[in-house]
């Protein structure tokens, strides 16, 4: 009776599991938000090109000191993982490319390798709310990042 009982639930198992697999949030979106690494605080863009399960983001964060400005854009591919109806964690690989200007011209400081993990999710039809952390693989520490984007 056991057995009958375990094979007649595998069904039901199953079907739950796909039905959770299709869930999740799509749509693209841009966004503004704060990031934070070790050394402060920056306002931050990110916007996500929504491909099914993939999705392409980039990041534009940056400050200015004392007429130098620094530039960090991180571009990453993610695979979304859908967690409920409009909600996705993702964890994907990038990159990230840092440059220094001033008023007469700009240097590259170099690329490096990245990894994120985050989450979002649409708190209505057009506004999502997302935060991830980007790890330098290259030293460069942990880039926190939490947004308010208008998805389309």
């Amino acid at each position: 009776m056991t057995d009958v009982c375990a094979i007649t639930s595998v069904p039901v198992l199953l079907n739950t599991e796909s039905a959770s697999a299709n869930e999740g949030m799509r749509g693209s979106y841009v966004g503004v938000g704060i990031s934070a690494d070790g050394s402060g605080a920056a306002a931050s863009a990110t916007g996500r090109i929504d491909l099914n399960p993939v999705s392409i983001r980039t990041t534009v964060t940056g400050a200015c000191d004392s007429g130098l400005c620094a530039t960090l854009v991180v571009p990453t591919v993610t695979y979304d993982f859908g967690i409920g109806k409009n909600a996705n964690i993702y964890a994907g690989i990038g990159a990230s490319a840092v440059s220094i200007s001033d008023s007469n011209s700009s240097v590259s400081l170099g690329t490096g390798a990245v990894v994120q993990a985050g989450a979002e999710g649409a708190i209505n039809q057009n506004v999502v709310l997302y935060g991830d952390g980007t790890y330098f693989t290259n030293g460069g520490g942990t880039l926190w990042k939490v947004g308010v984007g208008y998805r389309f």
